[in-house]
């Protein structure tokens, strides 16, 4: 199995008096700019996903989008079941993604140190089904890394 986890691109600030709910940041216009250019770094990388699932904060939603449209278009995002799936993607927050790509590649009772800075995507390969410590990192690239690699 294939788990990609991606963090969501730029997005207005916290404490933003236009947004004073956090779960109401959108995307920025040169985060969903960064992002669209990251995408296609992705799509040139044949990130393929059967399935996208994304946090319901709404610039985690804006990113899933993007990511599909880019990779993906026929797919819809949502919290659907993954039971089978041979590649999935993961859009969402940090800590959780680098704690979560942690516990994947390092079990609960050791740490890997990953960061993942907004846009920044890996990519973590499992010999069968995903469960902890299982998981090894074939790669983790940063989101200008990204944007180079649509270019070429």
């Amino acid at each position: 199995m294939n788990l990609y986890i991606v963090r969501h691109a730029i997005a207005v600030e916290r404490g933003d008096p236009a947004y004073p709910w956090d779960d109401d940041r959108p995307l920025t216009p040169e985060g969903i700019h960064k992002f669209r250019l990251a995408a296609r770094g992705l799509e040139k990388l044949e990130v393929r996903p059967e399935r996208i699932l994304s946090s319901p904060l709404i610039r985690a939603r804006q990113t899933a989008e993007i990511l599909r449209d880019a990779v993906r278009p026929d797919l819809e995002i949502g919290a659907v079941a993954v039971l089978g799936a041979k590649s999935v993607a993961v859009v969402g927050h940090e800590p959780h993604l680098s704690g979560f790509a942690s516990y994947l590649l390092s079990g609960p009772s050791n740490t890997a140190s990953l960061v993942f800075r907004k846009g920044a995507a890996a990519l973590i390969g499992f010999p069968a089904e995903a469960a902890p410590g299982l998981g090894f990192l074939e790669w983790l690239i940063q989101p200008a890394a990204l944007r180079r690699i649509a270019e070429t």
